[in-house]
C-alpha cells in the first residue's frame, strides 16, 4: 500500500502530544481509528483507517521506514512505533539554540534515547554531505541523519531540515570561541605571527574581525591571504585538540566544528581553482580564433588544445562555450557589429571569425583561389580555342564576373560565404582590419568585383591561353583547313615531376613493406585526419601552398624551390622510415603530431626559424603521403 503524508504527520503529531518518539502500535491503530472517525467528512482518504486499521497502518509504516521516518521495534511481544521526524524536530530545535550559545554541544549518538535503534537512521560521510549541501536550497524533510567524521572523531546527528549555512555559522561560532578565550587568544595568535613573520598585518587584521569583534560578518574565503591564515588557524585548532588523549563533549565539539570548517574551505578553494582553470580555458579559447587559419567550424573549436596539449574542452564544460560564443557574437558596441562574426557555407557548416581578421581571411583565401581559378580558366579556355570555339566570359566582361561568382562558389566555398554574408558590407562603415596590409575590400561602400578580389583579367588569362596554341592556328587558311581534318586524339598526358615520382616510389616501398589491409586502414585514419584538418572547399596542395609562404622566406626562387624541395625530401625518407611503427590502432592525430614535432626539431629542420607553420606543413606532407600510399 502507498505511504501516505498523513500517516507521518498525525505518527509526529501523536509523539508530540505524547513527549516521546516511543508510540505503542495499538494505542495508536485505536487512536487513529478515532481521529479518522472524527475527521473523514473533512478528508476523504481517512476511510482506510475505520474499522480494523492495524494490517493498513503497518504496511504503511513499511513503506515510511525505507525512507527512515519512522520505525517498529519489537521486544517482548509489544510493536513499538519510533518517531523519527520528533528527534529531527527536537535536535533542528538545539541548533537553532546553537546560534545563541555556541556552548552547546552538538548533538552525539550517545544523547539518543537509550531504546532507540541507531541503525534505523541514515549514515552521511561528512565531506560528501556538506559539500552536497553547497548551492542547494534548505530541505523541508522531516529525516535525522548520522553524520560520520575522519580522523577518529565521533559522529553527530543532523536534522535533515537544518540549512548549511546554521551547520557553518554554529562551527564558526565554536572555533571564535576557544580563540577568544583568555588562556588560547594569545597562544594561537603567536603560532600564527611566529610561522608568517611577514603576514604581521594580515593576521591582526584576520583576529579582529574573526576574533575580537562581536558577531562579525565571515567572509567566505577560497584564496589569497585571509584563506591561508583562516586555514592555518583551523589547521593549529585542530593540532592541538587531535593530542588530548582524554577528551571531552567539548573537546569533540571543537573538532566537530574544525572538520565541518576544513570541508567547507576546501570546497571552496577547489570551487575557485575550478573556475580560475575555466575562465583561463576561456581565455586560452578567445586567443586561440584570433590565430591563423582565423575561422573555425564547432568541430574545429572543440579540438582546441591548450599550451600543454591538453584539449580545452572540459576545462570548461559546453554551456561554457556556448554561452561565450552566444555573448562575443551577440554584443557589439553601438551602432557596430560584434567582436566575433558568424558565417555558414553552403553545407550548412557555421564558421566563427574576428571581425577585425575578416579582410586578413579574404587576401589569404583571394591568394589561394587566384593561382587555381586562373589554372582552370585558361586550361578550360586553351582546350576550347584548341577547338576553333570562344566563350563569352573571354572577352565580355559582365561574363567574366559571372563565370567567377560560379568559380568561387565551387572552388573556394568559405571565401564564397564570406563575401556573401549579410555582415560583409556593414564591414564597410567601420574601421579597417588589422594586417589587411592595404587590400581594399569596398570601394565607395560597396564591395569590389570578384575580378578585382581575385586579381584576374579575362584579357591576360584569353592571351596566356592563346600563346600555348600551336603556331598554325595564327595562320587563318590554315587553321580554318585544320578544323575540317582535327583529329579526336587527346594530347597525351604530361610526365610527372621529379618529386612526384619520388612519392611514386614511396608508394611503392610502402606496398613492399605493409601488407594491403594496414595500408588500407592507414590510408583511410589518414584521411580522416586530413579532412580534420583542411578547412571545407580547400585542399592538401592548397594548404601546403599557404604553409610554404609561411616557414620559407627565401627571397630567391631558386633558394626557395631548393629549400622546399630539401624539407619535402626529408618529411619523405622520415616519413618512409617511422611507416613501420605505425598501425590503424596507434595512427591517431596526436601520434601523427607527435611524429611531426620530432622531425622539426632534428638539427636540419631547426635552421628553420618558423616552426609552427612548418610543423603545420609536416603534418599535412605527411598525411598527404600516408593519404597516397
Amino acid at each position: 500500500m502507498a505511504t501516505t503524508s498523513n500517516l507521518s504527520s498525525i505518527i509526529r503529531y501523536y509523539a508530540e502530544k505524547a513527549g516521546s518518539p516511543f508510540i505503542d502500535l495499538r494505542e495508536f491503530c485505536a487512536y487513529i481509528k478515532k481521529y479518522a472517525e472524527h475527521h473523514v467528512e473533512e478528508e476523504a482518504a481517512l476511510v482506510k483507517y475505520l474499522g480494523n486499521p492495524t494490517n493498513t497502518v503497518v504496511a504503511e509504516l513499511q513503506g515510511l521506514s525505507e525512507k527512515h521516518i519512522v520505525a517498529i521495534i519489537e521486544a517482548n511481544g509489544k510493536k513499538t512505533i519510533v518517531s523519527v521526524a520528533y528527534l529531527s524536530v527536537k535536535y533542528a530545535n538545539i541548533y537553532k539554540e546553537m546560534m545563541t550559545n555556541p556552548a552547546i554541544p552538538f548533538p552525539l549518538l550517545p544523547d539518543l534515547p537509550k531504546q532507540f535503534p541507531p541503525h534505523i537512521l541514515e549514515r552521511k560521510i561528512a565531506s560528501q554531505y556538506i559539500s552536497g549541501l553547497i548551492g542547494k536550497e534548505a530541505s523541508k524533510g522531516a529525516g535525522l541523519y548520522i553524520i560520520e567524521f575522519t580522523r577518529d572523531v565521533p559522529s553527530m546527528l543532523l536534522p535533515e531540515c537544518v540549512p548549511l549555512n546554521v551547520i557553518l555559522d554554529t562551527a564558526r561560532q565554536k572555533v571564535r570561541k576557544v580563540l577568544k578565550k583568555e588562556e588560547y587568544h594569545d597562544y594561537f595568535l603567536k603560532k600564527l605571527r611566529t610561522t608568517n613573520p611577514t603576514k604581521e598585518i594580515t593576521i591582526r587584521n584576520f583576529y579582529e574581525h574573526f576574533v575580537d569583534k562581536e558577531n562579525p560578518q565571515f567572509e567566505n574565503f577560497s584564496d589569497g591571504d585571509d584563506y591561508y591564515i583562516w586555514n592555518q588557524t583551523l589547521y593549529y585548532v585542530r593540532q592541538d585538540y587531535e593530542k588530548i588523549a582524554d577528551r571531552t563533549s567539548e573537546d569533540i565539539n571543537i573538532l566537530q566544528a574544525v572538520q565541518i570548517l576544513e570541508i567547507h574551505s576546501t570546497y571552496l578553494k577547489e570551487k575557485f581553482q575550478n573556475n580560475k582553470k575555466r575562465e583561463d580555458a576561456i581565455r586560452e579559447l578567445e586567443n586561440q580564433l584570433a590565430k591563423p587559419p582565423y575561422f573555425f567550424s564547432m568541430p574545429q573549436i572543440i579540438k582546441f588544445q591548450d599550451q600543454s596539449g591538453k584539449p580545452l574542452y572540459g576545462q570548461y564544460t559546453e554551456d561554457d562555450m556556448r554561452e561565450f560564443l552566444q555573448k562575443m557574437t551577440t554584443d557589439g558596441e553601438k551602432n557596430e557589429l560584434p567582436q566575433l562574426l558568424v558565417f555558414k557555407v553552403a553545407s550548412g557548416t557555421r564558421y566563427y571569425v574576428y571581425k577585425k581578421k575578416v579582410t586578413q581571411v579574404i587576401v589569404r583565401l583571394c591568394n589561394e583561389a587566384h593561382d587555381s581559378i586562373e589554372k582552370e580558366l585558361e586550361d578550360k579556355w586553351y582546350t576550347k580555342l584548341m577547338d576553333y570555339q570562344k566563350l563569352p566570359e573571354m572577352t565580355n566582361a559582365a561574363e567574366f564576373e559571372v563565370c567567377l561568382h560560379e568559380l568561387v562558389e565551387k572552388n573556394s566555398p568559405v571565401l564564397y560565404a564570406l563575401l556573401n554574408a549579410a555582415f560583409i558590407t556593414l564591414l564597410a562603415y567601420e574601421k579597417d582590419d588589422e594586417g589587411s596590409e592595404g587590400f581594399q575590400l569596398f570601394a565607395n561602400g560597396h564591395l569590389m568585383s570578384y575580378s578585382e578580389l581575385l586579381m584576374l583579367k579575362n584579357s591576360a588569362i584569353y592571351t596566356n591561353a592563346r600563346s600555348r596554341l600551336p603556331f598554325i592556328y595564327s595562320i587563318p587558311i590554315i587553321s580554318w583547313l585544320i578544323t575540317l581534318f582535327k583529329s579526336n586524339k587527346k594530347a597525351k598526358k604530361p610526365a610527372k615531376k621529379a618529386a612526384q615520382v619520388e612519392e611514386k616510389s614511396f608508394d611503392e616501398d610502402s606496398r613492399k613493406n605493409n601488407s594491403q589491409s594496414k595500408k588500407e586502414m592507414i590510408t583511410a585514419r589518414a584521411k580522416e585526419i586530413s579532412s580534420d584538418l583542411i578547412p571545407e572547399g580547400s585542399s592538401v596542395d592548397r594548404e601546403l601552398d599557404y604553409l610554404i609562404k609561411q616557414w620559407n622566406k627565401m627571397l630567391s626562387k631558386e633558394a626557395h624551390d631548393n629549400l622546399t624541395a630539401d624539407v619535402n625530401a626529408l618529411i619523405r625518407d622520415y616519413t618512409r622510415r617511422v611507416m613501420n611503427t605505425l598501425s590503424s590502432g596507434t595512427f591517431t592525430r596526436d601520434r601523427i603530431e607527435s611524429l611531426a614535432k620530432t622531425l622539426v626539431n632534428t638539427p636540419n629542420m631547426k635552421r628553420i626559424k618558423d616552426d609552427k607553420p612548418l610543423t603545420e606543413y609536416v603534418i599535412l606532407y605527411m598525411l598527404r603521403l600516408l593519404s597516397n600510399s
